[in-house]
């Protein structure tokens, strides 16, 4: 399990995207669930509401703008 000769922090992201085309996961879209990308600030107040506990536990604050751009970047 895992990626065999991992060497550097980078091998991580590596071996995420192997895993994500392994499990046929690599194409998916927001845009394909009709989540359009002016709903990412929406989805992240959402998320921070009935999942605040994770964002609590985060060594790094996080607003909702900050919690939105990574839905911004995300999106396809």
């Amino acid at each position: 399990m895992g990626m065999k000769d991992a060497s550097k922090p980078e091998d991580f992201l590596t071996a995420l995207a192997q895993l994500q085309k392994a499990c046929g996961v690599d194409n998916l879209k927001m845009s394909d669930y009709a989540i359009r990308k002016e709903e990412c600030l929406t989805l992240a107040r959402n998320a921070r509401e009935t999942m605040g506990g994770l964002y609590a536990a985060n060594p790094c604050e996080m607003t909702d703008e900050d919690c939105a751009g990574i839905f911004k970047r995300a999106y396809k």
